[in-house]
């Protein structure tokens, strides 16, 4: 059942009830009557049970009523989401230039954290960028009408996206000559790859917003996240804990 038919999503199960009880019904009231009688048998069966046949009519009436309503309400949902979707490979490519005008903040402090002749007591040089304006609502308006794994993809990319940028406004704190933080290369190394995971997120979504393949729900490759590291000029043979972490991690869903 597509996302949207939350009222409607017990129409389906009703459907092959009617068919399982409508066998043995027909086979009661038309074919038995028929094969042991005539044609005045079969009416007298069913006048018999004239109040059964009245109500399994009304019965069936009901059930045509309810599936014409719900085709009604799928091809709503169905346009409705041809329309959100149309905003949405302009807030997917705004998503994917604030990603990248964020890698030199996140990888300067990375690189920094290692450096063990640098206390982390100064300014980073790279600035944060702003979030885009805009995309919020067109992600809402996907994910209302769009189907189960359609939504769970956007509302996936949405939280990740909150969380970098939250963690990401932290490293400006942290780097400041009043900071007690305690800045871990590990931490910072594992920010670098979720920012690759939000950028791969994002690359992963483009064809399918621009309605030029179906949607690609595989486990994100360790190729693409890679190919950001490299976009980055980080070199990924000198580092072995960024390189050993992302192939394990690489197909994980994270909470945090």
């Amino acid at each position: 059942m597509n996302y949207g038919d939350k009222s409607l999503f017990w129409l389906v199960p009703i459907n092959w009830l009617c068919i399982v009880m409508g066998i043995p019904y027909v086979l009661s009231m038309l074919v038995y009557p028929l094969v042991v009688g005539d044609w005045n048998y079969v009416h007298s069966v069913w006048y018999t049970w004239q109040s059964l046949n009245t109500g399994v009519l009304a019965f069936v009436a009901s059930i045509l009523a309810l599936n014409a309503v719900r085709y009604s309400e799928e091809k709503k949902r169905q346009r409705n989401f041809v329309a959100s979707k149309a905003f949405l490979p302009q807030a997917l490519s705004e998503l994917n230039s604030y990603c990248n005008a964020c890698a030199p903040l996140v990888i300067e402090a990375w690189k920094r954290a290692i450096d063990r002749n640098d206390r982390c007591k100064t300014p980073l040089t790279n600035r944060l960028p702003d979030l885009p304006n805009g995309y919020q609502q067109v992600f809402k308006e996907c994910i209302s009408e769009a189907s189960p794994e359609v939504a769970e993809r956007l509302a996936y990319i949405l939280v990740r996206l909150q969380i970098h940028h939250s963690r990401t406004e932290s490293l400006i704190e942290d780097f400041s000559p009043e900071s007690t933080a305690l800045l871990v290369p590990r931490s910072l190394m594992t920010q670098v790859f979720a920012l690759a995971e939000l950028q791969s997120l994002i690359s992963q979504l483009f064809d399918y917003a621009r309605g030029t393949k179906d949607f690609d729900n595989s486990s994100l490759s360790v190729d693409s996240f890679f190919s950001f590291y490299r976009l980055w000029k980080i070199d990924i043979e000198d580092h072995d804990d960024l390189e050993g972490f992302t192939e394990r991690n690489h197909g994980k869903r994270w909470n945090t």
